[in-house]
């Protein structure tokens, strides 16, 4: 501290001149020798080799994500594609199935006096449109394909004066584009006609006439005309109140059927909330029902592959709009389903009742028949009528029975299909919950690394601030210090040069003592440069020890060669993975985890230790 002091007070007592002259030219920058001036191209280029660097970097891992995406995609589309196959086999069974019913179906009713003149009438017709279609092939496409090839053939020719600009052949080139205007306006004429053709023919199919002669597979079902049935009203029964008791059972039946038919369209409510396709275009619902029918329930990964393939068909409909549209179908299937199944036991439960009521009558005409002839059994032919309605009644109750045991398993059957689809949505939920949840965190911590890279910005930089406002202060008492220390350094050189020559007179005065201690005293001897050396004799006279101990390594190898160590396909597949630039990844280190070596370890080797990280 007195030593400071001092070179302040030192520094006080010189000139003012000096010190501002240093100062200013500091300041200003004017040849001093420590200061250099800066690189600003140098430091450009730099700049410039960082950033190519960066966005070359940025274009490899976009390269990587691709390739990736494009994987994903490939993988995707070989799932579609195989159940595709599996479908496209399917329906061409079903063509080669319905060829060979219909071919058998002609051959075996071809010669028969009531289809000859029907099958006679087809094959007219197909002539006819076979006729047709040839006819519009010649006057429509025949004549463009001509068109086509002759405008190839005069491109071809007038290629290079056309490029050229001749005058006759651009004039040319303008009729000819004229004429192709023509003929693409013609074309698009046909094409309009045939559309409205197309739509009128679709119209008349989709005729109520027609729908109700051959409605769709699923609203199929058994026709059943309620009531009491003209054979049974027309038996005879010699028991007024038996006959009325026993045709009273179709309308408990009718009863109860109507009550199932109108408790399954309750339950059912949004099945018959809309038309036969959803409130969808009929062709956007034809193509969801033939995608969603390719997919069982027992395919993996089943709702994700089906709603990429409906999104693929079906891109201007929502996710939420399919899921919604196949809730419906769902609902709107099973219904029919049941119902088609309601309407075949309500049709085989009343022909089993009609049976039974003829056979009743007929039972009671007979115990009739032995009443009128034996009057005295009157009673007996009453208790055989009682009788003969418990059976009827008891059967009824069977039947109530078995309809309500199998009502219940349906129930059953809807509610574990229900808990199925809920369970799907619930799994989808969570699992999109779960990717929701990990994106937020993500972005959370990407936040919270930015707002610490700016705090962190924020204090090296007020740090730096004070460090160069101190730096500027003590930059100025350096250069008042520097001045004393020059002076000092100046005054010290003298004297160390001093010593030093004093220290050389020292060095030398000793070192021509030692000389004196090592001359050569020895004799002269001519005669040794004429005798063999001892190297000379030891290679004439090689010892084995010598020998052994020079052939051996410098030193002794406990390991492998290079040869072994690249044949092991551990590290090929390593190579091959740093080649590609995913040796860094999850994946390479799963891979190259699950990779076993060349020969496996003995028994004594393995340890049953267990790291703290598994």
């Amino acid at each position: 501290m007195d030593r400071s002091q001092a070179l302040y007070k030192n520094h006080l007592s010189k000139p003012v001149e000096i010190s501002d002259g240093l100062v200013q030219r500091m300041t200003d920058g004017l040849g001093s020798n420590k200061y250099k001036p800066v690189d600003y191209d140098r430091l450009k280029a730099m700049v410039s080799e960082k950033r190519f660097g960066s966005i070359k970097t940025s274009m490899k891992v976009a390269k990587i994500e691709k390739k990736s995406q494009q994987h994903r995609e490939n993988t995707v589309l070989k799932q579609h594609q195989l159940v595709w196959q599996k479908e496209f086999l399917r329906l061409q069974h079903l063509r080669k199935k319905a060829d060979a019913d219909i071919e058998h179906h002609m051959r075996n009713n071809r010669d028969s006096d009531i289809c000859s003149q029907i099958y006679k009438d087809f094959d007219y017709c197909d002539a006819g449109l076979s006729a047709d279609f040839d006819a519009f092939k010649k006057a429509t496409a025949d004549p463009v394909w001509n068109l086509r090839d002759d405008l190839r053939y005069w491109l071809t020719e007038n290629r290079e004066e056309l490029k050229l600009g001749s005058p006759d052949v651009i004039e040319k080139h303008a009729e000819i584009r004229a004429t192709v205007s023509q003929v693409q306006k013609q074309q698009k004429d046909v094409m309009e006609k045939l559309y409205m053709e197309q739509t009128r023919l679709e119209n008349e199919l989709q005729a109520e006439t027609l729908q109700t002669l051959c409605p769709p597979p699923l609203e199929k079902h058994v026709i059943v005309v309620g009531g009491v049935p003209q054979e049974a009203s027309n038996a005879y029964c010699p028991d007024a109140k038996l006959k009325e008791d026993v045709l009273n059972e179709f309308n408990i039946i009718d009863q109860k059927y109507q009550s199932m038919i109108e408790d399954l369209s309750l339950r059912h409510e949004l099945a018959l909330s809309f038309d036969e396709c959803g409130d969808w275009n009929p062709d956007e619902h034809f193509q969801f029902i033939a995608i969603h029918d390719q997919y069982p329930r027992e395919l993996p990964n089943r709702r994700a592959l089906l709603f990429d393939r409906l999104k693929r068909h079906l891109p201007k409909r929502s996710r939420s709009s399919l899921s919604q549209h196949e809730d419906w179908w769902m609902d709107y299937k099973y219904y029919y389903e049941r119902l088609k199944g309601i309407y075949a036991d309500w049709a085989r439960d009343r022909r089993e009742l009609l049976t039974k009521v003829q056979m009743v009558f007929s039972e009671a005409a007979v115990a009739h028949e032995l009443e009128e002839v034996r009057r005295e059994y009157y009673h007996r032919q009453k208790q055989l009528c009682e009788v003969l309605y418990e059976k009827v009644r008891e059967w009824r109750e069977q039947k109530m029975e078995a309809l309500q045991i199998e009502a219940q398993l349906n129930e059953e059957r809807r509610q574990k299909a229900e808990e199925r689809e809920a369970l799907d949505r619930e799994a989808e939920q969570k699992k999109r919950s779960k990717e929701k949840q990990k994106i937020e965190e993500f972005k959370q911590e990407q936040d919270r690394q930015r707002l610490e890279k700016e705090e962190a910005a924020e204090k090296r930089l007020k740090e730096l601030k004070k460090l160069m406002a101190e730096q500027s202060v003590h930059d100025k008492e350096r250069i008042h210090f520097r001045e004393q220390q020059l002076t000092n350094k100046i005054e010290e050189r003298r004297k160390k040069e001093q010593e030093k020559a004093k220290e050389a007179e020292d060095l030398e005065a000793r070192l021509e003592a030692l000389r004196e201690q090592v001359r050569i005293i020895a004799e002269s001897d001519p005669s040794r440069t004429q005798q063999p050396t001892k190297a000379w004799d030891a290679r004439l006279h090689p010892e084995e020890e010598e020998e052994i101990h020079l052939m051996e390594p410098l030193f002794k190898m406990h390991g492998y060669t290079s040869k072994q160590i690249t044949s092991d396909h551990r590290v090929k597949l390593e190579t091959r993975l740093r080649e590609a630039g995913l040796h860094n990844t999850d994946y390479a280190r799963q891979v190259i985890r699950g990779a076993t070596p060349p020969t496996l370890p003995r028994r004594d080797q393995q340890h049953t230790f267990k790291f703290k990280n598994q």
